[in-house]
């Protein structure tokens, strides 16, 4: 991602200006940046209020198609989260975190497999629209994380594995009593 967000103003007739490219864009083009690695914030053109989240959920339900994204059950249990009942507002803060873990989670296993898959790659660099992707020539096999050498294949399992899979097999011994 960019250092510095892509500002895009949000006007009262709901029309969305890129200060980067000085001209006016419509959903389509918003969720092109997003796709393309753009770190874009939405603010109101009058208030400067945060839309961000409000039109990244646009762009996903009226542009994406994505409607049926979240299953029914789900969709229903965020709508009864809305109040102010502590009930609510508890499982208001542990679905955020669940899909702050997922988003994390999301962020690790593209930053480790994207490069190595020919993915999305980094804004700025990525290749021109007409040229599709190399197809791997073997199967893809996961990698380390990029701050962490990879291990050689022979080397002996690290202690910490190690030492969890000993409580493991402790556990599963103790429930098969």
């Amino acid at each position: 991602m960019p250092a510095t967000p892509r500002i895009v103003k949000k006007y009262g007739n709901r029309r969305l200006y890129d200060t980067v490219e000085s001209k006016y864009i419509n959903l389509a083009e918003l969720a092109a940046l997003i796709k393309a690695g753009d770190h874009v914030l939405v603010e109101d053109a009058t208030t400067k209020a945060d839309l961000t989240r409000e039109l990244y959920f646009q762009v996903l339900f009226e542009h994406e198609g994505a409607m049926d994204f979240l299953p029914l059950g789900m969709l229903r249990r965020i709508i009864r989260a809305t109040g102010e009942d502590p009930a609510q507002k508890l499982l208001r803060q542990q679905l955020g975190q669940a899909f702050h873990l997922l988003s994390d989670q999301l962020d690790r296993m593209e930053a480790w497999t994207a490069p190595a898959a020919g993915w999305a790659t980094p804004p700025r660099a990525a290749a021109p629209a007409s040229a599709a992707p190399a197809a791997p020539s073997a199967p893809l096999e996961p990698s380390a994380p990029p701050d962490e050498p990879a291990p050689p294949r022979d080397a002996p399992p690290r202690d910490d594995l190690t030492a969890l899979r000993a409580r493991l097999a402790a556990l599963e011994e103790k429930l098969g009593r």
